[in-house]
């Protein structure tokens, strides 16, 4: 009896150990895979950082777990990368990306930004999400099948700007894309006062590469009153734009030397802003009658403009000391076009308004403007006058001839 125990228990043993040498060969293998699977699949996968972690199919496609029969089904559910991933999903979740099938779009997933099997480091060159290739990238779906307010043509002015040539044509990857500005995972609608696009956040997210610019502004009098929250104060975009930011040198910069009154007066010269936060109005119009206002207009871009005078980015009142049109300051900002201007040089009123004519203080630089727009005047007429009189004398002289 003892015996017969014995010699079952020993063939229960060597079947137990017969069965788990069997295990391996019944779980599904990378090479069961790719017996269907074409060997460019298997590149994909070794090239990746996926492959390089030593992950298998089955750690993504976890719906095929269990699965004995083969071929499997033709569509597989989307490859659950949260489970890695799980500390990027809460950002994910809160996107505008996360959102897009009730806007009336397809579901936008993993895959459609960092590809399949295929997936690359962000540092790798031949990432789909590597800095020259992500407005590729971001572009398939926002000049495809994405529609906005704005349009397409929007989205398209990026092309142009002096970000997308710093990193097309020279390469610098530090340039600003699309991610810089509008995050990456964590994207949100412009209307979200959290978005890295938004007015209140804008500063800072241009801030992020423009560090001393940024700095300049929230010392002037605009960045004050941003961190006030007023909403009406100028931000980047307003006098940038936004995706077709040009280099100021450029003719069709919004910032180029003869557009910049232009861009100021949008809100100097806004009658309902001016009522609102006690500014002066005609900023524009007073400029415009002087011979600096009047060279611009002309295409003359070395003369005197809004930031000449005022400044760029730290716009300061002129009741402050580091103004640059404070009384104090203002010889050594004419001496900037006029070498050795002296203090009463300076001291004529650039924006001068109808009733101040009659102050003593300004009546002379009122006469000398008048006594030069009559001088320019008469000297194009001698000038039309000589030009009518000779070519008057030359049609006589060819009749006679004749």
């Amino acid at each position: 009896m003892k015996l017969r125990l014995k010699s079952i228990l020993i063939y229960c043993l060597w079947f137990i150990f017969v069965a788990l040498l069997a295990l391996p060969s019944l779980a599904q293998t990378e090479e069961d895979c790719l017996t269907c699977h074409d060997e460019a699949l298997r590149k994909n996968i070794e090239g990746s950082i996926h492959g390089a972690a030593g992950l298998s199919c089955l750690d993504c496609h976890q719906d095929l777990r269990g699965v004995k029969e083969f071929p499997h089904a033709e569509k597989l559910e989307p490859a659950r990368c949260e489970s890695c991933h799980s500390d990027l999903l809460p950002e994910w979740q809160k996107s505008i990306h996360s959102r897009t099938a009730s806007l009336g779009f397809g579901p936008v997933r993993c895959f459609d930004c960092h590809g399949g099997h295929e997936v690359k480091p962000k540092t790798d060159p031949d990432s789909k999400v590597y800095p020259l290739n992500l407005p590729q990238t971001c572009e398939r779906c926002h000049l495809g099948q994405v529609t906005t307010p704005r349009g397409q043509d929007f989205i398209r002015q990026y092309q142009g700007s002096i970000h997308f040539r710093a990193l097309e044509k020279a390469g610098l990857t530090i340039s600003a894309n699309c991610s810089h500005c509008h995050g990456s995972h964590d994207i949100l609608s412009i209307e979200d006062p959290a978005s890295k696009t938004s007015r209140r956040q804008i500063i800072h997210t241009c801030g992020q590469c423009h560090v001393g610019i940024e700095r300049d502004y929230l010392e002037g009098v605009h960045g004050k009153d941003y961190v006030k929250g007023i909403k009406d104060v100028p931000v980047c975009i307003d006098c940038h734009q936004e995706h077709n930011i040009l280099s100021p040198l450029d003719t069709r910069s919004s910032v180029y030397a003869t557009r910049i009154a232009g861009v100021c007066s949008r809100c100097h010269d806004d009658q309902a802003i001016a009522r609102q936060y006690g500014l002066l109005t005609a900023r524009y119009k007073t400029y415009a009658e002087t011979y600096h206002g009047t060279a611009s207009r002309y295409g003359d871009i070395r003369v005197a403009n809004c930031a000449s005078c005022h400044g760029y980015h730290d716009i300061r009142p002129s009741s402050d000391p580091k103004s640059s049109i404070h009384p104090a300051n203002i010889p050594q900002t004419c001496g900037r076009c006029h070498p050795g201007a002296s203090r009463r040089f300076a001291e004529g009123k650039v924006h001068l308004m109808p009733d101040q004519v009659e102050i003593p203080k300004y009546r002379v630089s009122y006469l000398v403007k008048t006594i030069y727009i009559a001088l320019i005047v008469v000297i194009i007429s001698a000038f039309l006058l000589f030009i009518a009189a000779d070519l008057g004398r030359r049609l006589l002289g060819g009749q006679r001839h004749g």
